[in-house]
C-alpha cells in the first residue's frame, strides 16, 4: 500500500542527504525543509523510526500530483499578507 506523507527534517542537510541516499528517498526538499513523499509500508516504518528518534516530524498536509511532482493541496487556501 502506498502512503502520501509530508515530513519535516529536523537535522542538518548533510545528514538529510545521507539518510535519503541510504533509504532510497528522492533527493528533494522544499525551501522550508519539508519533503513530500509517496512511500510503501516498509519505508513508512523507517520514517516512523526516524520520528521516534527525533529526526523528522510528520506534517498533516494533503498532497496532490502536479507537473512538478507531489505538492501540498493549496486549493481553497487563502494566502494573504495581512496581520
Amino acid at each position: 500500500m502506498l502512503h502520501r506523507v509530508t515530513i519535516y527534517w529536523k537535522i542538518d542537510t548533510y545528514r538529510v542527504h545521507m539518510l535519503q541516499y541510504a533509504d532510497g528517498l528522492p533527493m528533494t526538499l522544499s525551501l522550508n525543509g519539508e519533503q513530500y513523499l509517496e512511500v510503501d509500508d516498509k519505508t513508512l516504518e523507517v520514517l516512523k523510526d526516524y520520528e521516534a528518534k527525533g529526526l523528522i516530524d510528520f506534517r498533516g498536509k494533503q498532497l496532490i500530483d502536479t507537473p512538478h511532482g507531489l505538492q501540498p493541496d493549496t486549493q481553497g487556501m487563502i494566502l494573504t499578507n495581512t496581520q
